[in-house]
């Protein structure tokens, strides 16, 4: 066993280890050539080979697979050449998101042991529709994961008297340029989270922020903490009814799933609860969709 590679594959282990659990860890490259693989991860050797080759031209980098409904089995696309499978017999799927932390870290380190090869062509932008192709009947309940694109709100116009606001909300009104996120705006203006989604999500009904995104504030079903998102028109409009986001919670440390139908009504559901069989059921139903980290 090469060192270099059991050294980076033991460093992901630990990464994760605050997930109170234990993750087995496989490397692949793109094409599903492995590099190094925990003993756990052997059983599913030729089902997660099949997926990475179906699936490489949907995954953008940081999204993800899931070929097993019923197993905690996620495969990671972390770069263009670099693919990592967490495997985990307890917890939940969504706990195992928290390597998204540090994905760029583990792909400079993987890019660079797997040196030059020629890689596939860029992934389109659009989630393609939920077995939009013929699966093989070995991974035909798979579940993918695209990370939900940030939005940049931008204003309609300078901003003069005629518009009514206090300082605070001037200056996140200036912030409105297109090249800061929301995240970007709360942690610049020092404000917190809800004050300025409010701010916001008023300002895009009156179309002094360009209405190219919905705001909604989703409540945990676990603590009842309200976590506010704007999804973008042009991955919400096309999505199928309803649209369906994962969210992990490194703030309340919850996971849940937000049902958002076209006419805006909002279901959670937490993983907190479920037997295996209604986990199995669960996950079916996800099928492909957008998640989320909350930091």
């Amino acid at each position: 066993m090469d060192a270099k590679w059991y050294s980076i594959k033991q460093e992901i282990t630990t990464s994760l280890a605050n997930s109170g659990f234990r993750v087995y860890v496989s490397i692949s490259d793109v094409f599903g050539n492995t590099k190094i693989t925990d003993d756990q991860l052997d059983p599913y050797e030729d089902i997660i080979k099949r997926s990475i080759q179906i699936n490489i031209n949907y995954l953008g980098i940081g999204d993800y697979a899931i070929p097993l409904s019923s197993k905690n089995l996620m495969i990671f696309k972390i770069s263009k050449k670099s693919i990592v499978i967490l495997f985990a017999n307890k917890g939940n799927i969504a706990q195992l998101l928290s390597f998204k932390k540090n994905i760029k870290y583990f792909a400079e380190q993987i890019d660079k042991l797997i040196g030059d090869i020629e890689v596939p062509a860029e992934v389109p932008e659009a989630m393609p529709p939920f077995e939009a192709k013929k699966i093989e009947k070995k991974v035909a309940k798979q579940i993918l994961g695209k990370e939900m694109p940030i939005y940049y709100p931008i204003r309609n116009e300078e901003i003069g008297d005629k518009i009514k606001a206090t300082m605070e909300e001037i200056g996140i009104l200036h912030l409105c340029d297109g090249q800061h996120s929301y995240t970007d705006i709360v942690q610049l203006t020092k404000q917190s989270q809800l004050p300025v989604f409010d701010f916001l999500g008023r300002q895009i009904k009156k179309r002094v922020v360009r209405t190219e995104a919905y705001p909604f504030l989703i409540e945990c079903p676990d603590c009842q903490s309200k976590h506010p998102f704007f999804v973008p028109k042009s991955v919400f409009e096309p999505a199928e009814d309803p649209f369906t986001l994962l969210i992990r919670s490194e703030r309340c440390n919850h996971e849940y799933v937000a049902f958002i139908s076209h006419k805006f009504k909002i279901e959670t559901q937490s993983f907190k609860y479920f037997t295996d069989f209604q986990k199995d059921k669960f996950m079916k139903r996800l099928g492909a969709h957008y998640y989320t980290i909350i930091s």
